[in-house]
């Protein structure tokens, strides 16, 4: 991929973090991304490197349950799980 794709799909994941995902809801309260920002290299490669829908999910999963603390939502995060890995294809 060019430096301008990975750009674009860095942002566009960003972007989706911050809006669809999104566990502790900072987007009802801000415009500002960046909360998630910490969770993009390695999220962003492992879908470069073809991650499954398996292997998306429980790096979002331990993200929201275990650094944030959160009870979690399984249904949504496994669909924006799947939503992620479709961005790929």
């Amino acid at each position: 991929m060019s430096s301008n794709i990975d750009s674009d799909f860095y942002t566009l994941v960003r972007e989706a973090l911050h809006k669809k995902w999104d566990p502790i809801g900072v987007c009802a309260y801000s415009e500002e991304m960046g909360e998630y920002d910490g969770y993009l290299p390695n999220l962003c490669r492992i879908l470069k490197e073809d991650g499954s829908e398996d292997q998306v999910f429980n790096f979002l999963w331990t993200a929201e349950t275990d650094s944030m603390g959160l009870s979690g939502d399984v249904q949504a995060t496994r669909e924006f799980s799947r939503w992620l890995v479709s961005l790929k294809r």
